[in-house]
């Protein structure tokens, strides 16, 4: 169900005439904070940063973290204005960090005018914390909206320019983060390699397990300067993949996870869970709801509706494995396309089908789906031919998994059986739903560290369901580089996946970026911005490519059209 704020009202302590002016009411305090009459009068430091996020067209949620380890609980006050100045406040009051929320502290402010630009700011003792800037979703009047699309954000594999120029680009209304915002790894896993040569380390030094392990990491991610300005740049709509637990996860466990040595996969998922919306600016679940089954839909107007769906812990099966498959035909008729594999689960799917036909029905312009993994079918050119043989030589004498995955590409199937291109009688139900909804179906995906632009056709017939902005990653490194340093395969890949693929109309498997979505009621655009490097802190961004999806007279959108950057 479509998630709605969480009421925990605690006193206040406001006074008649600040009730009367609206400054201290029109606020919830989230998580099980408390409201206090108590001053602001003990120092703390303001090291994460501030953020808002979960907007609504009256209400915003904003967070900050006040910490000093000496005391168990800080009263924090904080302020939203209408301006930089803070002259025109129409929210305020005071709150408690506490040791039991890691001294993290949500507010959610309400009762705002939909649209508006608003500032935000803290205060513990002496301390002020930085300013942060949201706008609350339009109403009806809206005529465009600009969101920042992003996922995949390693902190050991390069610096944050991504999130730097998110913050640096005027008019971003939102960012959407779908997910993968904080890796689980050691130092000495994924990618450790890079984090080692360029000093970028996240605590602690091992795999996050335990709650304390989950606080430590988004508190060592959270210090990073250009993650800290995206956040106080514009509010923040976040969903989690799979390393926000860990890797390939799944209902029942995940790859990345040994129960022999890191206990119940169960344990580890609250873990995992409690420290995500301890430090996302985001409502926590209602009463009575798991914290799992995160679905929500944000209505920007007329303009679109942003639906997104949770497709890691609530109803997915375990990954199938290409390992071994030597008869393509019989995999992919047999195992692959069981129904009773679902990314979503039936309540799910049940769900996201009803937010389709009301948003369709209600006459919004975009459908837009905001989801962990690429959908479009993506099939594996066979790299045997494909690859220059000094680069076959290459591979094949360093042997291992990139030598075994170039081999089987000659085989010609799925690229990631992570994606939705593991679960297709899923993958087909959502595409039938979409048309079956009359929807203008717009999928934005992360996950696999590369960019794509692609028209998303139902299997059974070839209709045309949808179509598909994937970004790039953050920092994380793509799986081409896994195979050879060699730049020329990206080249070969970009020309090569297309050409394999109907559907897929742009690739791009070597830059790091986001994509800048612009709606209005015509147009669904997005620009792919591209970092010339994340290894430095000296870089510039330019747009890849631009695609295009236009609705016509009737109302219905067509394929995409593709434009240089």
């Amino acid at each position: 169900m479509t998630q709605t704020p969480t009421k925990n009202r605690s006193n206040t302590g406001i006074s008649r005439r600040e009730a009367l002016l609206g400054l201290g009411g029109g606020f919830t305090l989230l998580g099980g904070c408390a409201a206090t009459r108590k001053a602001p009068d003990i120092d703390a430091v303001f090291t994460s940063g501030v953020a808002s996020g979960d907007p609504t067209a009256t209400s915003m949620v904003i967070w900050t973290r006040a910490y000093n380890p000496d005391v168990a609980a800080i009263p924090v006050g904080f302020e939203v204005a209408e301006d930089t100045g803070f002259r025109r406040i129409v929210r305020k009051g005071t709150g408690l960090a506490t040791t039991a929320r890691d001294y993290t502290l949500k507010v959610d402010v309400e009762s705002l005018a939909p649209g508006n630009r608003y500032f935000y700011r803290f205060r513990a003792g002496q301390a002020v914390s930085g300013i942060g800037q949201f706008r609350t979703l339009p109403d009806k009047s809206g005529q465009k909206v600009h969101l920042a699309v992003a996922s995949c954000a390693n902190f050991g594999s390069g610096f944050y320019n991504a999130y730097r120029t998110i913050a640096e680009t005027p008019g971003i209304d939102a960012v959407i983060h779908l997910g993968d915002y904080i890796y689980e790894y050691g130092p000495d896993g994924y990618d450790g390699e890079t984090g080692r040569a360029l000093g970028r380390f996240a605590e602690p030094a091992h795999d996050a397990v335990t709650l304390e392990d989950y606080r430590a990491r988004f508190a060592a991610y959270r210090r990073d300067p250009d993650l800290q300005a995206a956040h106080a740049a514009a509010a923040f709509i976040t969903i989690w993949d799979d390393h926000e637990t860990a890797n390939n996860s799944w209902m029942g466990g995940a790859a990345n996870h040994k129960e022999d040595t890191q206990g119940s996969w169960a344990a580890r998922c609250e873990a995992a869970l409690q420290a995500y919306f301890e430090w996302m600016p985001m409502r926590d679940p209602t009463p009575g709801e798991a914290a799992r089954s995160l679905t929500r839909t944000y209505e920007f107007g007329e303009i679109a509706s942003l639906i997104l769906i949770e497709s890691r812990l609530t109803g997915r099966g375990e990954a199938l494995s290409l390992s071994g498959v030597s008869d393509p035909e019989a995999f992919e008729a047999g195992p692959l396309a069981d129904p009773a594999r679902t990314m979503l689960g039936a309540p799910q799917e049940a769900w996201l089908a009803g937010e389709l036909k009301r948003s369709a029905a209600a006459g919004t312009a975009w459908q837009v789906l905001g989801n962990q993994t690429v959908m479009a079918p993506m099939r594996t050119p066979d790299y045997t031919a494909l690859l220059p043989e000094d680069i076959l030589e290459a591979v094949r004498e360093k042997g291992g998994y990139s030598a075994r995955w170039v081999e089987r590409s000659k085989l010609g199937l799925p690229v990631n059986l992570d994606s939705w291109d593991g679960y297709p009688a899923a993958r087909e139900r959502l595409l039938s739903c979409a048309i079956a909804a009359q929807a203008n179906l717009v999928v934005l995906s992360g996950d696999s560290h590369m960019f794509w632009a692609s028209d998303l056709y139902r299997q059974s017939d070839g209709a045309l369901a949808g179509v598909e902005f994937a970004t790039g990653s953050i920092t994380s490194p793509g799986g081409y580089e896994n195979i050879t340093s060699d730049p020329r395969i990206f080249e070969i890949a970009a020309r090569a996946i297309p050409e394999k693929n109907r559907g897929v109309r742009f690739a791009n498997v070597k830059d790091k970026g986001f994509v800048l979505l612009t709606l209005t009621r015509e147009r669904a655009q997005a620009d792919y911005i591209g970092m010339s490097t994340v290894r430095s802190r000296d870089f510039e961004a330019r747009t890849l490519v631009v695609a295009r999806a236009e609705r016509g007279e009737d109302g219905r959108a067509g394929e995409l059209t593709l434009s240089a950057g």
